[in-house]
């Protein structure tokens, strides 16, 4: 009896956690398209997304906050290049296929969690979390690699074919600086995860900190941005522009000239590779959770 009182309190707890994540999502949504981090159509997704991270607790929140703010920020950096570029489209805020193509996964994760912690299977808990902040890592790293890498002054070469240049932003062209970029980026999230554990555990919210779960984060994160390039080179539609002998990934180049489809295996966007690496990540993530438990 004493048991089944448990387990009620437990469950009336988490209703009530619920109830607020869930109104505190609406109205941080609201906030970011106000401020224009998100378009309308994005609203409810943002939403969805945000109650779920909120769910997963401060393992989750802390690196996906962080995550927020700097991609914010380093969207608007170089605006003027950008637009000149033609670059310039996230400045606007995220729509609905991006949000969802870097926080669905991490935050599905981060929600699967919660429902680990409050049935005490810490196990389950702790291998659910550190998949959430890899794919978190990898969104990070991705979108420090985009923002910076295209304000680089040498012309983006194709991942797969390196003697080939491409526009800045083509997806599967990367730089030296979208590079290093991305291994700070997903350094950031992997460092903000170890100082969150540390913290935690200080107010004994978490009994242990395994640094080692940092390291496998910052891997998987920057792997991960590697991955998204290849799979956009490959699958992701390429074009060459007449006029100007360049590589792009669009139907008219920025010189006005309608350009010619040379590469690309299927009429995949952006965001559907976004998501199918996110996906990729936590599941690796989750495998070397599962071959690490002790039996």
């Amino acid at each position: 009896m004493h048991g089944l009182m448990l387990i009620m309190n437990g469950i009336a707890w988490y209703v009530v956690i619920a109830a607020v994540s869930l109104v505190l999502a609406i109205f941080l949504a609201y906030i970011a398209m106000r401020v224009r981090v998100i378009t309308k159509d994005a609203l409810a997704p943002s939403a969805v997304v945000g109650f779920m991270m909120l769910m997963g607790g401060p393992l989750s929140i802390i690196p996906f906050i962080t995550f927020l703010g700097s991609s914010s920020i380093l969207t608007r950096l170089g605006r003027e290049r950008k637009e000149e570029l033609g670059t310039a489209e996230d400045i606007r805020g995220r729509n609905w296929r991006q949000v969802l193509a870097v926080g669905l996964t991490p935050a599905t994760l981060a929600f699967l969690a919660s429902i680990a912690y409050i049935i005490n299977n810490m196990t389950l808990y702790q291998l659910l979390i550190n998949a959430s902040i890899a794919g978190i890592a990898y969104s990070n790293a991705d979108t420090w690699a985009s923002e910076l890498g295209v304000l680089s002054k040498s012309k983006p070469r194709l991942l797969i074919k390196p003697w080939i240049k491409v526009d800045a932003g083509v997806s599967g062209g990367v730089t030296l600086l979208g590079e290093v970029s991305s291994l700070l980026g997903s350094s950031v999230i992997a460092l903000t995860y170890l100082g969150t554990q540390y913290l935690l555990r200080y107010v004994e919210y978490v009994s242990i900190v395994n640094p080692p779960t940092a390291i496998v984060v910052f891997i998987l994160g920057y792997l991960g941005e590697v991955m998204d390039s290849v799979l956009g080179a490959v699958l992701q539609p390429k074009y060459v522009c007449p006029k100007c002998n360049v590589m792009t990934d669009k139907r008219v180049h920025l010189c006005g000239e309608r350009t010619v489809r040379v590469m690309g295996s299927y009429d995949l966007e952006n965001e559907d590779v976004n998501l199918l690496v996110s996906v990729i990540v936590v599941i690796i993530a989750l495998a070397l959770g599962l071959l690490t438990i002790p039996r």
